[in-house]
This record gives structure tokens, sequence and C-alpha cells, in this order.
């Protein structure tokens, strides 16, 4: 199975391995979106069928990661603050709430890369409903 990541725009990355997912990662979340800022929605799986999404601002230093299968999500930091991330062109700009928002840009991407070893669930990070 393919393992694809896919950016704001819905465009799709074949990713090799753990490295090449961990380039895509940081490729994408340097890239500034229409609205002037970094804010992004990333989402990883097999084929078409997306299993991780990661809402991302660097420039706020936080992220959200969600585990689309069973609608859990990443818990590192107590909620303190949204980002704004541009979610697709349809949708524009969107809020990701502070409850969702608790983790750090380094921590999704290692949520990022675990799933690209094991396209397993990640086990690096806390999980809640």
């Amino acid at each position: 199975m393919t393992l694809l990541l896919r950016d704001y725009h819905g465009h799709a990355y074949d990713a090799t391995g753990p490295d090449d997912a961990g380039h895509w990662f940081d490729e994408q979340t340097q890239t500034i979106m229409p609205h002037g800022g970094c804010g992004q929605t990333l989402t990883i799986g097999t084929d078409d069928k997306p299993v991780l999404r990661i809402d991302i601002d660097i420039d706020a230093d936080r992220a959200a990661v969600q585990w689309l299968p069973d609608g859990s999500y990443a818990t590192e930091h107590e909620a303190d603050t949204p980002i704004t991330v541009y979610e697709s062109p349809d949708t524009g700009l969107i809020d990701i709430s502070p409850e969702l928002a608790r983790v750090s840009p380094v921590t999704a991407r290692a949520a990022l890369i675990d799933y690209a070893t094991t396209r397993q669930r990640p086990t690096t990070i806390d999980w809640s409903h």
C-alpha cells in the first residue's frame, strides 16, 4: 500500500518511508499559505484513505493531531490557545480549538514518522477522546 501525504490543496505525495515522510512534512510546514501565515491542514494515510490529520501552525508553535478512525486527538500540553490554519481552497481559513491544538510541531512530526514507520496509530504521544 502506498503511503500518501496530502497538503491543504489536496496534492498527494508518495512517501517511500519515514525519512521521505519527514522531509515532506518539513517542506510543507514551512510553506507560506494564501493568508500569509504557515498554518495548514495535512493528512496522511494509505492509498486514498487518510487516517492521521495534522493541523499545524509553526508560527504559533502548536499543532492538532487527530487519529481519524476513532476520532481521538493527541494531548501533550494543556489547552491554551486556538490556531488558525488553511484547511483547503474550498473552506479557506478555519480555527482549531485549544482543546485540539495541544501538541508542538516537533511532536506532530514525530507522530507522522511513527505512523510512516508502523502504519498504526502513533504510540509516541498520548491520546484522548
